[in-house]
């Protein structure tokens, strides 16, 4: 599969990772109504792993190292983290309030990924990148209502950021400098540990579940494979800061998306502004 992504630039995998990403946001924000984050962060990561392993023998590969090991067991505790307090996130507060916070990712994996990876991009690029965080961050953001901002807010969000900004490189230095593994592969385990994670230290109870959740549990389950599959394989073609930054423009999907689907409300400064963010994403 990985062929046929290497012939796209990375920068259409990336963005196409946030329209999938956007569709799993909107319906994580309804499920998070009835369900506790902990719950739904336990169940929709063991539907994923039962989903990949079910289709795994077209697609498994991995070859193991005590390196290998230690760097998919360090994904899946950063990771497994980071999910949690972005359902916490969601559970305190608006999405809209979570935003600016939300959108910080990129900012990390730039700063570490030149620390940890040297990895060098030109200024254009981090100039780009740059606009587009801050066009996110501000699309996304009610300023009508900064005063109810507070610390449960803004830790949880902040907390998630930074963790999902610095998993992207341990997953980097795996596919692209050891190619040890695969997209599929590494998202299957990743998934696989963040379910036993959660279960072993997170309170979970899947009683108060019931089988309509669970069906839209499953729907969502989809889209986020194939939001993490296509991050995974811009990763392993592209540079890791400008990737994350593309697969973060998420809220600009959602707009997008609940105009069409939701009939919510039209805005010409807002359709202004996803247009300039598309642009820009496309270009870089």
């Amino acid at each position: 599969m990985l062929y046929y992504f290497q012939h796209l630039n990375f920068t259409y995998i990336a963005v196409l990772s946030a329209l999938f990403g956007s569709v799993a946001i909107v319906l994580a924000r309804v499920l998070l109504k009835e369900l506790r984050s902990r719950d739904m962060l336990a169940i929709n990561f063991l539907i994923m792993a039962a989903i990949l392993l079910l289709l795994s023998p077209g697609f498994y590969y991995f070859k193991y190292s005590p390196m290998a090991v230690l760097l998919v067991l360090v994904i899946a505790i950063i990771d497994a983290f980071a999910n949690y307090f972005y359902f916490k996130t969601f559970e305190k507060s608006e999405a809209s309030l979570a935003a600016p916070a939300l959108s910080l990712a990129p900012v990390f994996t730039f700063m570490f990924g030149w620390l940890v990876l040297s990895e060098k991009v030109d200024w254009l690029s981090i100039v780009i990148s740059l606009i587009i965080i801050v066009g996110v961050m501000f699309f996304s953001f009610n300023f009508k209502d900064w005063h109810k901002v507070g610390k449960e807010t803004i830790l949880p969000a902040l907390l998630s950021s930074f963790l999902f900004g610095i998993s992207a490189l341990p997953a980097k230095y795996l596919l692209s400098t050891l190619h040890i593994t695969n997209a599929p592969t590494l998202y299957m385990i990743r998934a696989a540990l963040i379910a036993l994670l959660s279960l072993l230290f997170f309170r979970f109870s899947i009683r108060d579940i019931n089988l309509k959740q669970f069906r839209w549990l499953f729907v969502r389950s989809i889209f986020v494979i194939a939001q993490w599959l296509l991050l995974y394989f811009a990763l392993t073609i592209g540079n890791t800061g400008v990737t994350v930054t593309l697969a973060n423009i998420t809220p600009i999907f959602v707009f997008i998306l609940g105009i069409i689907f939701l009939r919510e409300k039209f805005t010409y400064k807002k359709a202004l502004a996803a247009m300039l963010i598309l642009i820009l994403s496309f270009i870089i």
